[in-house]
């Protein structure tokens, strides 16, 4: 419809300029409402009480009013979204428009609403209206639209007033009678209440525009572009690392970037060209890999083809050597990213360490851990499923018979327990691990070794590890760790347990079982707080540590000498069970001395000092009397 026709239109009308405020409460679409689409994308079909925005692409720079909605199309249309970032045509519609454009926007008329007599009204601040379709009437300010009793679409067209950075369309539904509150209800006066005041209806819809100066859509921002670690090449519109992913691995794993190539409205870039990757330091790139092994031949790799918003790169060690550096990612020339990988090397050294003491005639539980690092001392990667305490570990390591001897009559690979196991929770990565070794019956020292196979068939053997088999504890001591404490120090009371052949016991066994009957004990004598110290859990690898269990507390602030008894119910019990005797509750004793306290001996050593210091003055005098 032109503009003669909308001024026509007014004067027949004859109503007067919009004077009423806007309401902001936001109002969800009807279930059947269509949503918005992309830009480019044809229009989606018109909905009752449901605010459009016509999309389809405009070739003749003419805005398009159609009562076919799938044709509507807007000038200068730039990007369409909503403040949840979709596309719900309600009330939180936005838009971009150039200055020169034109934004089309359109509702299905009133009688599928179940009511002909609704009536439905478009208005906008900050834009002037230069065309309409089905329109009923416009308001003296070229602003307002109303649409009564129409059936087919109502399209109102809007451009931004000169200067404006933004402006806002609503609209507004409403029954006859809710405009034309003179109880008359006719078409005519609802259309001239709702051009003076939309406001009266219901808000079905709002879009707020952002006026551009030009059309950036599609041009490249470095700013909203970018790479982005994740797990595979499964990855998908990441816009951060994932947690847990830095770009650092193990040669034997492969690592993924997720590529967003965007525009000034974070749109995804669809036009045709290069995405180019390059990297530093050795490794392989493939940009857009077919599959997780797809790992490319060279340290640069392109995509040349249409949307690369999302696209991925696979970046792979083609050595076994340890290898660091940057990869860096261009669209079209540009730089969008420049990211800093690292992996480690092959394995080129094990160590075992912190064995317990093992159990005789028993495997589970007798401990030791082993750490893999390559040559420039990383540590390398063992498998770790993602559940506490449960690991698989590295394909390649494996006992080294030669180096298990005496008590220790085996070795295996562990894949449950957490003592002495090591993992990175935000990446899975176990940074140690643990074997257990096999115990004869017989209490003694042996050795373990363990090997490590790499990928192109090298070999790495640990060191010799020595480790103790004993049995299981009958006897305890207790002794402190200094004789005398000033008032109020820190004391720390060890307790050593033995098997019956004087051994230190093994680490397995539990001394310290659930309930009263079995915790051990510490009198209080001499002692500022009751002593409350570690217990051993026994089943998972024991508290005790190299047959030895420790309690720290705070003596009293009473000088004295003070004997404290220690109870072990459980190893009284193993000892009468094994026909043992003499074995019960131990002491210890310890002094609580302050520095001015003077003991005998003190004074008795002060007294033959002043004695022998008077003496020598006596034999001082004597010879000078004599000279005389």
């Amino acid at each position: 419809m032109s503009i003669k026709t909308i001024k026509q239109r007014i004067a027949v009308v004859a109503v007067t300029a919009l004077t009423a405020g806007f309401l902001t409460v936001s109002v969800a679409p009807t279930a059947n409402a269509a949503n918005n689409v992309a830009v480019g994308t044809a229009s989606p079909t018109a909905a009752a009480q449901t605010m459009n925005i016509a999309t389809t692409t405009n070739t003749d720079g003419v805005a398009d009013l159609s009562l076919t909605s799938a044709t509507n199309a807007s000038v200068g249309l730039v990007n369409v979204s909503s403040l949840g970032g979709n596309f719900h045509p309600g009330t939180t519609q936005t838009a971009v428009l150039t200055s020169n454009g034109t934004l089309v926007v359109y509702s299905l008329g009133s009688s599928t609403v179940g009511d002909a007599n609704y009536t439905v009204v478009f208005t906008a601040t900050g834009a002037t209206l230069s065309d309409t379709l089905s329109s009923d009437g416009v308001n003296s300010t070229l602003t307002t639209m109303a649409c009564a009793a129409v059936a087919d679409d109502c399209v109102a067209a809007f451009k931004p007033n000169s200067g404006a950075t933004s402006f806002t369309v609503q609209m507004y539904v409403g029954a006859q009678a809710t405009y034309d509150d003179d109880g008359s209800a006719s078409e005519s006066g609802a259309v001239s209440a709702a051009l003076a005041n939309p406001s009266k209806g219901t808000l079905k819809g709002q879009v707020t525009v952002t006026v551009a100066a030009s059309n950036t859509a599609g041009t490249l921002s470095t700013a909203n572009s970018g790479a982005y670690w994740g797990a595979s090449s499964t990855l998908s519109d990441l816009t951060s690392d994932v947690a847990g992913y830095s770009g650092s691995t193990d040669g034997g794993q492969n690592l993924y970037l997720d590529v967003r190539v965007r525009d000034a409205y974070k749109t995804a870039i669809t036009d045709t060209g290069i995405l180019q990757a390059v990297a530093t330091g050795g490794a392989n790139v493939n940009v857009a890999p077919s599959g997780d092994t797809n790992t490319g031949s060279s340290n640069t790799d392109f995509y040349s083809g249409a949307a690369p918003d999302s696209e991925e790169i696979l970046i792979s060690n083609p050595t076994g050597n340890p290898m660091s550096g940057t990869v860096t990612i261009t669209w079209n020339g540009t730089v969008i990213a420049t990211k800093t990988y690292g992996f480690s090397g092959k394995v080129a050294r094990v160590t075992l360490s912190s064995p317990v003491i093992g159990k005789t005639s028993a495997t589970n539980n007798n401990i030791a851990t082993y750490t893999l690092y390559d040559a420039a001392g990383n540590v390398v990667y063992a498998d770790y499923s993602g559940t506490d305490n449960a690991f698989t570990p590295p394909t390649g390591l494996a006992a080294a018979s030669s180096l298990i001897t005496g008590s220790a009559t085996a070795v295996s690979l562990s894949a449950t327990g957490a003592r002495d196991l090591s993992i990175n929770v935000s990446t899975g990565v176990v940074t140690s691990g643990r074997v257990t070794f096999t115990c004869s019956s017989t209490a003694g020292k042996g050795t373990i070794g363990l090997t490590y196979t790499n990928n192109d068939g090298s070999t790495v053997t640990s060191n010799t590890l020595a480790v103790n088999c004993a049995g299981d504890a009958v006897k305890y001591s207790a002794s402190y760790d200094k004789a005398v404490y000033a008032p109020g120090e820190v004391a720390t009371l060890t307790l050593r347990f033995f098997d019956s052949k004087g051994n230190a016991a093994n680490d397995i066994t539990d001394v310290d079982s659930d309930g009263a009957a079995g915790e051990i004990t510490v009198s209080t004598s001499g002692m500022a707080q009751t002593v409350s110290g570690p217990s051993d859990a026994g089943s998972s690898g024991a508290d005790i540590d190299q047959g030895t269990l420790t309690f720290k507390y705070a003596v009293g602030t009473t000088e004295g000498t003070y004997t404290n008894v220690v109870n072990v119910p459980d190893v009284n019990e193993a000892a009468t069970a094994a026909n043992l005797t003499g074995t019960s509750a131990v002491s210890a004793s310890f002094t609580v001395k302050g520095a001015t306290v003077v003991s005998n001996a003190d004074v008795l050593k002060s007294i033959v000092s002043l004695i022998a210091s008077i003496n020598k003055q006596i034999q001082a005098l004597q010879k000078l009397i004599l000279r005389r």
